[in-house]
């Protein structure tokens, strides 16, 4: 059972490959919590602690930016390595055979020899 995507390859199903990481998650909660403690301090008066929650604002604005891009730019470069895959298998496949095999042949040694 797979989807089959616009381009009429398969697919990835709805909740496959986008779960969030350990990473993702304590990124998650970091952000949370700069942004729990920016609205904590909007309160204070002083001048320099505004000045340092500004700073503190624009720095997690623009890490939130730079981790999208990096994340988005990543699951690109893994699409279209996939797809390369998928093309080279399905134009040569008895080579994707050789090479799985090969592959297989290796593990089996190093497994072997441990």
């Amino acid at each position: 059972m797979e989807d089959v995507a616009e381009n009429g390859r398969p697919g990835r199903r709805a909740g496959q490959g986008g779960g969030a990481s350990g990473r993702s998650a304590e990124w998650q909660k970091l952000v949370a919590d700069v942004e729990d403690l920016v609205k904590k301090v909007a309160d204070v008066d002083d001048a320099e602690i505004a000045e340092i929650r500004d700073k503190v604002e624009q720095a997690l604005a623009q890490a939130k930016a730079t981790a999208g891009e990096g994340v988005a730019a990543a699951r690109d470069r893994a699409e279209e390595v996939s797809d390369a895959t998928a093309d080279y298998v399905r134009e040569n496949p008895w080579a994707a055979v050789g090479i799985a095999a090969a592959i297989g042949i290796v593990i089996g040694f190093v497994a072997g020899r441990r």
